[in-house]
């Protein structure tokens, strides 16, 4: 018995984001920055890129055109679509591993249904968010985090 045709467009489509995705990250590596999420949306394909330092308006710019050019020369998007390149924010949700890796080092705050914490981000070790609140490391597990995002004090 063959595939369903739902099964073979969805899978269609996983391979159709992964070679954008491919794309986009070797450009976006090749400049030196991170891409840290590509979604596309019917008519639009968003791009959030980071760096050690941050990122500048003139740097969504930048990775805008380059990324532009790529994908018109190789056409991966049928119709016509709006690109739209961002940094993540000052303060981003932390969702994926990737995310809690990514921002090592950064001042973060976590949601537990115990509390909330704020400190210095110092990694994901087995299923548990690290934190160094004031030179003391607590350690959350990832389960019971309801919300996590890059902490900034204005």
């Amino acid at each position: 018995m063959g595939d369903s045709p739902l099964f073979c467009f969805i899978m269609g489509e996983r391979e159709h984001i992964d070679k954008i995705r491919a794309l986009v990250i070797t450009e976006t590596s090749m400049m030196g920055f991170d891409l840290i999420d590509l979604s596309i949306t019917p008519g639009m394909l968003r791009i959030t890129i980071d760096r050690p330092g941050g990122v500048r308006l003139n740097d969504c710019v930048v990775v805008n055109r380059r990324i532009s050019m790529l994908l018109d020369a190789d056409d991966p998007i049928p119709g016509s679509y709006k690109l739209e390149v961002s940094s993540p924010g000052l303060t981003r949700e932390l969702r994926t591993e990737n995310d809690f890796d990514h921002f090592t080092g950064r001042m973060i705050k976590v949601k537990t249904a115990d509390g909330v914490y704020k400190g210095i981000l110092k990694g994901l070790v087995k299923n548990r968010v690290v934190l160094d609140m004031n030179g003391e490391e607590i350690a959350l597990k990832q389960q019971d985090i309801i919300k996590a995002n890059l902490h900034f004090d204005f």
